[in-house]
């Protein structure tokens, strides 16, 4: 139950997020609303029966009843990558959100057949990928970047922000039962302030009735829009490369929750969800969360997987969006994933060795240019400006070293997986391998799949340059490293 509210509830507020978005710049309320996300349902229902049809076969195999299944739906890096690198660019330059809707709705398909021709190689990235790493890219995704992203909304009512996180911390983290019934947390902490805030006035549900709606919405000429959305792969294959990166940390954290899955029908579950989305008119992509562990540990199975995708269908088909929408404020969804992040973190350090801790802590602070890169791309056009402009460049590189911070931001689970592995082979004296690590950061670089906001041949060199010179001081660490190895004093014990 508890799982099931956290996930209905973030997924319905996050399906918002490029609605209100676009409303500045022209893109009508009614027109989101009845475009973006009727098709999301069909994908999420597929994709999710997928999940929980695995889970099942895991706890048949191993004769288990306390199997987890991965938790699917939305992703923010995703919605506003597609909403702002895609959506907006076309339709600014065309002023037809029609033509837009089809452009992003063909990037989500893109992304999905990017998934699916990864999926056999999964298995496979997985054991090249240094635990440790693809650890760290895990925590990175959900401790560090969407919870920085996401938690300051506790504070947007703070009545009901500070009552939800009192919940959660008394109940979830210090593990006090709520009365003798022991009423699942998550219930409490989204009843009790939801109540506090319908008393301020904060939390105001609209009620439009219900009205019978579709979960897909037709694109007129398919592959048509498939070859305009061509030039944007720039944006669309880092988000996938991401996605499948995510799907794999998903499955390694699964496994030091104690749930082994195979790597390969995991992201193919995704692509497949990924593809209906796109073919049903959704232009937010799906993806395989970082929530096992914490989900395991509050004894979610495998029903929530099931139950999530129902209810969320049953909401869009009822026309009910709108009004389900207002019943999940920010304050009390931010709550929910202050714990989710913590323990993504601690299942993190866990499943990590603590000689590799260096890498996972560097890890989990280099997306903060992401952070800020998000808020100013999503903040900026609301104001009808671009940080393209170059009144705004100047102005940004004053004041937050914005080239800086792009350099940080673009591709930056690239970044936490090439610096974690980088690490982490130092450690085990592989420095051939941290070498390779390097080179393919500065292939990466070159092409614009790291530290780069496009995908295009000597993208940003002078990165690819540094990380030229990286590779060379790694390779070269064999022979001066070996010497001071061999000089230092044995220690006992």
């Amino acid at each position: 139950m508890d799982a099931t509210i956290a996930q209905v509830g973030c997924i319905i507020a996050q399906m918002f997020i490029p609605v209100l978005l676009l409303v500045p710049v022209g893109v009508s309320l009614r027109f989101s609303l009845e475009h973006f996300i009727p098709g999301f349902a069909s994908g999420f229902l597929i994709g999710s029966a997928g999940l929980v049809i695995l889970g099942a076969r895991l706890g048949r195999r191993e004769h288990r009843r306390d199997v987890t299944a991965h938790a699917y739906g939305n992703n923010v890096p995703a919605i506003l990558a597609y909403t702002l690198g895609i959506f907006l660019p076309v339709y600014l330059d065309s002023h037809d959100a029609y033509h837009a809707w089809q452009i992003g709705a063909a990037a989500v398909v893109w992304t999905g057949i990017i998934k699916l021709i990864a999926a056999p190689f999964a298995g496979a990235f997985r054991r090249l990928i240094p635990v440790p790493a693809s650890m760290t890219v895990f925590g990175a995704a959900m401790y560090s970047y969407l919870a920085l992203i996401l938690l300051q909304r506790i504070f947007d009512q703070p009545l009901v922000g500070i009552a939800a996180i009192a919940i959660v911390g008394m109940a979830i983290f210090a593990g006090v039962p709520i009365t003798r019934w022991r009423i699942p947390p998550f219930l409490a902490a989204w009843i009790v302030p939801l109540i506090l805030g319908a008393l301020v006035g904060y939390v105001r549900p609209a009620w439009h009735g219900v009205s019978l709606v579709l979960p897909f919405v037709p694109v007129a000429g398919p592959l048509h829009a498939m070859i305009l959305a061509v030039p944007y792969l720039s944006v669309i294959a880092p988000v996938s490369v991401y996605h499948i990166l995510q799907d794999i940390a998903a499955v390694e954290g699964a496994a030091a929750a104690g749930d082994n899955y195979d790597a390969r029908s995991v992201v193919a579950c995704d692509a497949v969800g990924t593809l209906l989305c796109g073919a049903a008119g959704c232009i937010v992509s799906p993806v395989i969360y970082a929530l096992h562990p914490p989900y395991r540990a509050l004894g979610a199975r495998i029903g929530f997987a099931f139950w999530t995708p129902v209810i969320f269908l049953a909401v869009v088909m009822s026309g009910l969006i709108s009004f389900i929408a207002g019943l999940f404020p920010w304050p009390i969804l931010a709550a929910m994933i202050a714990y989710v992040s913590v323990g993504v973190g601690t299942a993190t350090l866990r499943r990590v060795d603590r000689k590799y801790l260096s890498a996972v802590l560097l890890g989990f602070v280099l997306p903060a240019g992401a952070v800020v890169a998000a808020a100013v791309n999503s903040a900026v056009p609301a104001l009808g400006l671009s940080t393209a402009s170059p009144a705004a460049q100047a102005a940004l590189g004053r004041s937050i070293y914005w080239s800086s911070v792009q350099g940080l931001g673009n591709g930056f689970l690239f970044l936490v997986l090439v610096v974690a592995a980088v690490i982490t082979e130092a450690i085990d004296r592989n420095f051939g391998r941290a070498a390779l690590w390097c080179l393919l950061a500065c292939a990466f670089s070159w092409i614009g799949l790291m530290h780069s906001a496009v995908l295009r041949w000597r993208a940003e060199p002078m990165y690819a340059a540094g990380w030229l010179v990286a590779a060379a001081i790694a390779y070269s660490a064999r022979w001066w490293g070996a010497q001071a190895d061999q000089d230092k004093p044995e220690t006992a014990g």
